[in-house]
């Protein structure tokens, strides 16, 4: 993604470093809101008070009924279509009206995706490490629970190893390298179209 001067390169670096801090702190409220994880968790309430903010104007409109926070998915593509026009700006590309929607979405898939493994692999660490219940750790079986039900009742353990975690992480991957992957390879010959 070199633009050409270092200056400009590492400004670019910076702002697709916090773009995807902001993208990462909004999938984590919609997986938190989804998992119907403990609001008195200080992660929680860390995590509800940077983003409402940043939800607030799509809350208004779209107001959270239930487990599903859609307000922090829809703040999390406007932001990354932001980012991708801005990307086309700074690289002198006219994307696409498609192009921009389907790069933000599967840059929003994949990084829920990668929060959901990410969040596995923790919750299993942390399973060897501490296998007694502590509530600092609580948040991650809340999280990983209802994304790990479902391999569980499929896969029974054997020998007393439950294998869900290991299913889990390969169903993700293979859904961001099959699925996401195929929407890019779609998406890469738009990137020149101007829409």
């Amino acid at each position: 993604m070199g633009t050409g001067t270092p200056l400009t390169d590492g400004g670019l670096f910076l702002i697709q470093f916090l773009i995807g801090m902001v993208i990462f702190i909004l999938m984590l409220r919609f997986l938190l809101r989804a998992t119907h994880a403990d609001w008195r968790h200080p992660i929680v309430n860390f995590t509800a008070k940077v983003t409402n903010p940043i939800c607030f104007p799509v809350n208004k409109i779209l107001p959270a009924k239930g487990r599903w926070d859609i307000a922090a998915l829809i703040t999390a593509f406007i932001i990354q279509a932001l980012f991708v026009l801005f990307i086309g700006w700074m690289t002198g590309k006219e994307f696409g009206a498609v192009f921009i929607v389907i790069a933000s979405l599967t840059e929003v898939a994949n990084q829920l995706l990668d929060m959901m493994f990410w969040l596995i692999i923790i919750q299993v660490i942390l399973s060897w490490v501490s296998p007694q219940y502590n509530p600092n750790t609580a948040i991650f079986i809340q999280i990983t629970e209802p994304i790990l039900a479902p391999f569980r009742r499929l896969i029974p353990p054997v020998g007393g190893m439950d294998l869900s975690p290991i299913f889990a992480i390969l169903a993700i991957k293979l859904a961001q390298i099959v699925i996401v992957g195929s929407i890019v390879q779609f998406a890469q010959p738009l990137s020149g179209i101007a829409g």
